[in-house]
């Protein structure tokens, strides 16, 4: 059986155009009723200069070379002058990316450690959906690389 070696967070632009959360977009059926807000997104994705758009794919790296993923609903944006791009360094992206990924903040009567161990355990169950049997304990201790892609390296670069 396979073992997980690393975790991995492949940071890449977004360039989906945003939507109002539960608006369907163009290419979704017809809703039964329109209720304020809900309109389709229109028009394509416009490059701003002065706003990042970027996706955090999350991934356990096996021991035989495969990727499983762990999350790839993350992402975040930073808006600021127009040189934004140039004032955003690697550094700055790769740790908001483990940020991003989790774990979560603390609300309620929840501890960092509770949200940790929760978090864990989370990644731990979705590995062991994709046939991998890992404890929370040996995930929290690997690694975690952060990937920037080869687009977002050269959005970074040219500016």
């Amino acid at each position: 059986m396979a073992a997980v070696t690393r975790l991995v967070t492949v940071v890449d632009i977004d360039d989906r155009p945003a939507r109002a959360v539960d608006a369907p977009t163009v290419d979704d059926p017809a809703p039964d009723r329109v209720e304020p807000g809900l309109a389709p997104v229109t028009g394509p994705y416009v490059d701003d200069p002065r706003q990042m758009s970027l996706s955090a794919l999350h991934l356990a790296v096996l021991d035989d070379g495969r990727r499983l993923t762990l999350l790839d609903d993350r992402g975040w944006g930073v808006s600021g002058p127009p040189d934004v791009w140039r004032q955003t360094s690697d550094e700055q992206i790769k740790a908001e990316a483990r940020t991003v990924v989790g774990p979560d903040e603390p609300y309620g009567n929840r501890t960092q450690t509770d949200m940790a161990a929760d978090r864990w355990a989370y990644l731990a169950g979705i590995l062991r959906h994709q046939g991998v049997l890992v404890d929370a304990q040996t995930l929290r201790r690997l690694p975690h690389d952060v990937e920037l892609s080869a687009r977002l390296r050269t959005r970074i670069a040219r500016t």
